[in-house]
């Protein structure tokens, strides 16, 4: 592994040279000095380029280089790449070729911190072409008073319009178990990019995200606390998918049943649908040994066993080796052809009544039927009874359907 010797240190020009420090407030000071103290333990050691590159991590969080003070100095992330590379570093350029991206993607060693890196440098990019966008339409002599007041004014019709998005409670996410976390913050996300927050607006707006026990939580433990939206989004995370919670939610898809819907007064295709949704919405919130298709695919055959038209498409799980989507599918073809089933049966049954109780063809004298009301039947054959010896009286289209015809 190559290491920077003392030597080649000594030719290795210095960080920010040509800075100003008069001009500098505290913060960027800070960040200046902490990298030269960095240069000067380098040129008394033999460091590698990913040791050095570690080190700056690790004194520049993702908060620090990416902040507003940082952000408003000229030429810092520039000159910072540029000195990383030159003593070995070698980031690996962002596609974009970007130099706050490259930064963001190459410098920091964990995933969470360059998640953070690459948002807020996303968010820094699109508030400079914002920025600039705004100075080629204002008006050369607008004042910075004016200015001041317009930029107050956008953020408070951003705050207006995200708190009316999730004016609806149920817009809200509550903690309740059949609640995912991550589908609220993915709607949050959206109306960020739809609004143009800012990243730190994002974090300053999340409250209208929550309601009852998650939105105290996050008032008292979340807000003052996370630097960061997704430092927020986090501790939320792990407040609300704790392993106790993750029980919970197994049990509770272990023992679910397409009964319980229909007991509410849902139809049965709706409630296999709702189902379906369910087990979709809450299976990435169960224990890690619980993750997967098969998984999901056992949740949904126990939610519809002992069904007569689920029969059929169970009995293919193991041997077509069907997905969670797939069972599905094939269990909504089998209601759907259980319901046509049903209404065809009833069809028929319209179609062609039970018969009716038949007259006798022939009466003998002094017999007669009684309790018997007269009637039409199907074929339009009009019979009556008559006391005495009398006989059927018959209409003028012949002889009952079952008598021989009289003489």
């Amino acid at each position: 592994m190559a290491t920077v010797s003392a030597v080649t240190q000594a030719k290795r020009p210095t960080f920010m040279a040509g800075a100003n420090e008069a001009l500098l407030d505290e913060e960027q000071k800070g960040v200046v000095a902490s990298v030269r103290m960095l240069e000067a333990e380098i040129a008394s050691t033999s460091m590698s380029g990913e040791q050095i590159k570690a080190a700056v991590a690790e004194m520049l969080p993702p908060a620090v280089l990416f902040g507003p003070s940082i952000v408003a100095l000229p030429y810092l992330h520039r000159d910072l790449r540029n000195w990383l590379n030159a003593r070995g570093a070698n980031l690996e350029q962002h596609p974009s070729r970007r130099i706050k991206m490259t930064l963001a993607t190459a410098l920091y060693p964990e995933a969470d911190d360059r998640t953070v890196a690459t948002e807020l440098a996303l968010e820094v990019e699109a508030a400079g072409r914002r920025s600039r966008s705004s100075n080629l339409q204002r008006d050369s002599t607008l004042s910075g008073a004016a200015s001041a007041a317009a930029s107050s004014a956008s953020a408070d019709r951003a705050a207006h319009n995200v708190a009316m998005h999730f004016r609806d409670q149920a817009a809200k996410f509550s903690g309740d178990l059949g609640e995912s976390w991550n589908e609220y913050v993915a709607e949050y996300q959206q109306v960020a990019r739809d609004y143009e927050l800012t990243a730190s607006q994002k974090l300053q707006y999340m409250h209208n995200l929550l309601r009852g026990d998650a939105k105290r939580f996050f008032l008292d433990r979340v807000h003052g606390t996370a630097a960061t939206f997704a430092q927020a989004v986090d501790m939320v995370s792990a407040e609300y998918n704790s392993i106790v919670r993750q029980d919970r939610v197994k049990n509770y898809l272990s023992g679910l049943r397409l009964s319980s819907f229909v007991k509410d007064g849902t139809d049965v295709t709706a409630a296999l649908e709702k189902t379906y949704k369910t087990i979709s919405k809450l299976a990435p919130q169960v224990p890690r040994s619980h993750h997967g298709e098969s998984y999901k695919v056992e949740f949904l055959r126990n939610a519809v066993v002992g069904n007569s038209w689920a029969t059929e498409p169970l009995s293919r799980i193991a041997t077509h080796c069907l997905t969670f989507q797939q069972l599905y599918g094939e269990l909504e073809a089998a209601l759907h052809l259980h319901n046509e089933a049903c209404l065809a049966v009833k069809r028929d049954e319209i179609g062609h009544p039970a018969p009716k109780n038949k007259v006798p063809g022939v009466f003998y004298a002094s017999q007669g039927r009684y309790a018997c009301g007269n009637e039409v039947n199907d074929t339009g054959i009009f019979q009556a009874l008559v006391e005495g010896s009398e006989s059927v009286v018959k209409d003028g289209y012949g002889s009952t359907s079952d008598g021989p015809d009289f003489a």
